[in-house]
């Protein structure tokens, strides 16, 4: 928490982290989110420019704007106090997070496991860089999938937890499926499809009967873009972006790649129709629910055209689960080497860390706009396209041995050879 603490007031990145400062500015003000945002005098980075709106759902604008009014009722006139209160949540929640693995594992397996699962999520540098230096809040929303699982029996609570993490970020739709149809009878899974369904909606639109400038088609053309948005990913789509770089794609070409963008929903809904089929019983659910989840985070890796690195938080989550209860030596070895792999890509993605540096000053600025071109250029996309396809190969190791332990669960106890 000390190291967390430390970094966080002077570090950021200099787009998603320089946007929740200046939508907390602007909503507390009224403004619409998704509207382009100018550079707040004396709290945006040196150097900003005008920016595009966020990719979610209102509710982390409004939350944002809660942050900001905190900030100004303070009375302190000081951006880094600024930045470090926007990055409390995030390390609150990095901090919750371990607490819910250590206390499920322990459940699971026993106390040392628990206290060495948690030990490793507190001093993981990967966990470290996305929550307090990055300034992204994927551990908030897994903190509320982690709440959602242990929580899965009482239906009404699971899929409110549930709901709130949608409505933070659009990711957490991918196990509604499963949260839902597991449940114990058809009544159960409709009210769990309900009250999730019906909080999400009810929630994303209720500023837009107070806001009346506000635009819904706005908050619409986000969603449609999110769905099958092409760019700079951590998996093997990345060959598009270098190859956007030196060379013009045909319309064409685009227009069937952002066809071949979609395949993820169907991905998605036959992995969930899978583990669904596999974990119907109750015995040991909240082991296996992980393991599914795991498994539909595994597919989603593999079909999806954006993978950001931030969304390897999730499978770290999870995955610590699959690492100390079931305890495969295989996948121990791909654990590791998987978030590791998205390490190393987001250095190389991210100016080798210079880009988080830009909260202190232009300096690091230009530094990360030399390593973007000439020779680093190329040296920062070598690097990142053999990461992108190493973490591709490895996160289809990881879910072809996952695979098999999952067929075993609906034919009987799940036993893992250590060796295997």
């Amino acid at each position: 928490m000390a190291v967390r603490e430390v970094l966080a007031p002077f570090t950021g990145h200099p787009f998603d982290f320089e946007l929740w400062l200046r939508i907390g500015y602007y909503v507390s003000q009224g403004s619409d989110p998704y509207s382009v945002t100018n550079p707040i005098p004396g709290l945006s980075f040196p150097g900003a420019q005008a920016m595009t709106w966020i990719g979610y759902p209102p509710t982390w604008a409004f939350f944002q704007a809660g942050l900001y009014k905190i900030y100004s009722l303070s009375g302190i006139d000081n951006r880094f106090a600024y930045y470090f209160i926007i990055k409390q949540p995030m390390i609150l929640a990095d901090l919750v997070a371990g607490y819910l693995l250590f206390r499920m594992i322990t459940e699971l397996r026993n106390l040392e496991t628990g206290v060495r699962a948690f030990v490793f999520w507190m001093l993981c540098p990967f966990t470290i860089i996305i929550s307090s230096i990055w300034g992204m809040f994927d551990q908030v929303i897994l903190v509320l999938i982690l709440g959602s699982v242990l929580t899965v029996k009482e239906t009404q609570k699971s899929a409110f937890m549930l709901s709130l993490g949608f409505l933070l970020k659009v990711l957490p739709l991918m196990y509604f499926p499963v949260m839902a149809f597991i449940q114990e009878s058809k009544q159960k899974i409709a009210l769990y499809l309900s009250v999730s369904i019906g909080t999400s909606i009810a929630f994303a639109l209720l500023p837009y009967l107070f806001f009346k400038g506000w635009k819904i088609s706005q908050l619409a053309g986000v969603g449609i873009s999110v769905v099958n948005k092409l760019g700079g990913s951590a998996n093997y789509w990345i060959i598009l972006t270098v190859y956007q770089t030196y060379w013009k794609i045909p319309p064409s070409i685009i227009d069937l790649l952002n066809l071949i963008a979609y395949a993820w929903i169907p991905a998605v809904l036959i992995a969930s129709a899978f583990c669904i089929s596999r974990i119907k019983q109750r015995e040991n659910l909240t082991r296996n629910l992980c393991l599914s989840l795991i498994f539909i985070t595994l597919i989603f890796f593999l079909t999806k055209s954006i993978v950001n690195e931030q969304y390897v938080i999730y499978f770290l989550g999870l995955g610590l689960v699959d690492y100390y209860v079931l305890d495969s030596r295989r996948r121990r070895k791909l654990f590791h080497a998987i978030w590791i792999t998205t390490l190393v890509f987001l250095a190389a993605n991210n100016g080798y860390f210079t880009r988080f540096l830009e909260p202190l000053s232009t300096y690091y600025k230009d530094l990360n706009v030399m390593f973007e071109t000439g020779g680093y250029a190329e040296l920062r996309f070598a690097i990142m396209l053999v990461c992108g396809f190493v973490f591709t190969a490895l996160t289809f190791s990881y879910l072809v041995s996952l695979y098999q332990d999952l067929r075993k669960i609906g034919n009987g106890p799940c036993v893992v050879i250590n060796n295997r």
